[in-house]
C-alpha cells in the first residue's frame, strides 16, 4: 500500500504559471510611470500654460500614439490586477 502512486506527478516548482501576469503588470506599470513623468515634465516646462499649450502637446503624433499606448496599458494593467484579486481572494 505504501508504494502505490495516486494522482499525477506534477512539477510544482518552476511551473511559472503567474510569471506572465507578473511581468505584464511590471511592464504596463513602467509604461504608465513614463507617461506620467512626460506629462509632469510637459506641465512644468510649458511655455504657454493653459488650453493652447496642452492642445499643442497633444497635437503631435508621437504624443497621440503614446497616449493610446498608455491608455491600453492602463486598461490591461487594471484587468490583470482585478482578475488576480478576484482569483486569489474571492
Amino acid at each position: 500500500m505504501a508504494g502505490r502512486n495516486i494522482g499525477q506527478k506534477r512539477l510544482v516548482v518552476g511551473a511559472h504559471y503567474g510569471l506572465r501576469d507578473w511581468l505584464s503588470q511590471r511592464i504596463t506599470a513602467m509604461v504608465l510611470a513614463s507617461y506620467s513623468l512626460i506629462l509632469l515634465v510637459a506641465a512644468l516646462a510649458a511655455a504657454e500654460p493653459g488650453y493652447y499649450g496642452w492642445a499643442s502637446l497633444f497635437a503631435q503624433t508621437w504624443m497621440k500614439v503614446f497616449t493610446l499606448v498608455a491608455f491600453l496599458a492602463f486598461i490591461y494593467h487594471a484587468w490583470v490586477g482585478v482578475r488576480d484579486i478576484w482569483m486569489d481572494y474571492v
